[in-house]
């Protein structure tokens, strides 16, 4: 260690370093002498007071005025380590707007939780996610759902649902914003070019969530991408039950073709649901036993179930029956138009829903068991109870199963009095 104090002359001037300890810790005094007065600086490192006179000595000795706001040795030290940190981890950005940013985020984070809050924004935004787009994440998933073993109504649905989205909106999914899908949600129409219902509104919407939350799990999109919570649920409001009357119905099949009886029968007899008849298949359709099978991947609710065939039923699709094939050979859109050609022929007006309305809506009052009406059709006890009791009384429902075909029914319909023929035979 130097002899203190310590004398350093260069030229015509000095400077002298003063060993000055404190609290039992080493500490140094740069003291010299500029424009009369004498000033001093202080620091625990002594070969950085070290570095320090020199500085001033070149300053004294070439006339140009120590600066005390320049960098002292210790604090050059401190900014060639910073601007090394930087240039390791390829951030070119000037020291000053570094410490900026730095201390904006202490002020709200705190030191302590600057680190932990960067990594955790950035595992939430990766800065390279797939470039995938709506597409080919709607395939994804359906070939997902698929692999999992969802119900087939289930996997149509989302086929229908997200197919109109993909047709809609192409492009990047991680570019599709809260507007995006307002735009494509409110322009929702029906095929007949009508504003979608408050209840189909929300079906799509929770299905775009359903699509959107896969994407998030396949790393497609931040953590914590939210746009949805922009995109308002419409109020459903419901509506009435709406059924037909045993005099209703029986016009709508006295002028059915053979093509619409199985239609309109399952679902006023039998109660099935419109997607179920379209996937029925005729060998499901048990003659000998009694009972329609509705398979679990048919079904709306992944259960299998029975449903008991009434004799009138019976009386219906006798005739028409086949070994195998498709009860309901239309695509929706067909099935549909039929439907209304139907309406305008008879001038009933179609409800929605109302086959299936009337089925249960009838067998209740038939049975007065709300359970079996309710494992019979597919539905909770509670919703049975709460929106279909008392709609009708029990000598309507005598009447509408008693709704059978008129004697002359195969010959009014040519492909049933083919088959009745071949039997005969």
């Amino acid at each position: 260690m130097p002899e203190f104090p310590k004398v350093i002359k260069r030229g015509s001037v000095s400077v002298n370093i003063y060993e000055t300890p404190s609290k039992g810790y080493a500490h140094y005094t740069l003291c010299y002498y500029q424009d009369g007065r004498r000033k001093r600086e202080f620091s625990a490192d002594y070969s950085a007071i070290l570095n320090r006179a020199n500085e001033v000595l070149d300053d004294l000795n070439t006339g140009k005025p120590p600066d005390e706001g320049a960098l002292k040795a210790a604090e050059r030290a401190e900014f060639i380590r910073a601007k090394a940190s930087l240039k390791a981890k390829n951030i070119f950005l000037p020291l000053d707007v570094v410490a900026l940013h730095f201390a904006e985020a202490v002020k709200h984070l705190g030191s302590d939780l600057v680190i932990e809050a960067a990594r955790e924004y950035a595992r939430r935004h990766p800065t390279k996610l797939p470039a995938k787009t709506v597409a080919e994440v709607v395939e994804e998933i359906i070939t997902a759902k698929r692999a999992q073993g969802v119900s087939l109504r289930y996997v149509e649905d989302l086929v229908y649902r997200l197919g109109r989205f993909k047709d809609s909106i192409q492009g990047n999914i991680a570019h599709v914003d809260s507007d995006k899908l307002r735009i494509f949600l409110d322009g929702l129409t029906k095929t007949d070019g009508k504003k979608m219902s408050a209840r189909s509104y929300n079906n799509f919407r929770l299905t775009l969530v359903t699509l959107f939350e896969f994407a998030k799990k396949r790393k497609y999109l931040p953590a914590d991408w939210d746009e949805f919570s922009g995109v308002d649920t419409m109020k459903d409001k419901g509506g009435a039950i709406e059924i037909f009357t045993p005099d209703e119905i029986s016009n709508l099949l006295s002028s059915a073709g053979s093509d619409l009886i199985p239609f309109l029968t399952l679902g006023a007899f039998a109660g099935l649901r419109s997607a179920e008849i379209e996937r029925i298949n005729w060998r499901e359709v048990k003659f000998e036993t009694g009972y329609i099978i509705v398979e679990a991947p048919k079904a709306k609710t992944a259960s299998r179930r029975q449903v008991e065939m009434k004799p009138n039923l019976r009386a219906w699709l006798r005739p028409l029956a086949k070994k195998n094939g498709p009860v309901m050979p239309y695509n929706e859109d067909a099935l549909y138009k039929l439907l209304r050609d139907l309406s305008e022929t008879t001038k009933i007006p179609w409800k929605n829903n109302a086959l299936r309305h009337s089925f249960i809506s009838y067998r209740v009052a038939e049975t007065g068991d709300v359970n079996r009406t309710a494992l019979e059709s597919g539905n909770s006890a509670a919703v049975i109870f709460s929106n279909y009791r008392e709609l009708v009384t029990p000598r309507e429902a005598k009447k509408w199963f008693a709704i059978k075909p008129a004697s002359n029914y195969c010959k009014r319909n040519p492909a049933a009095t083919a088959l009745a023929e071949r039997k005969a035979h």
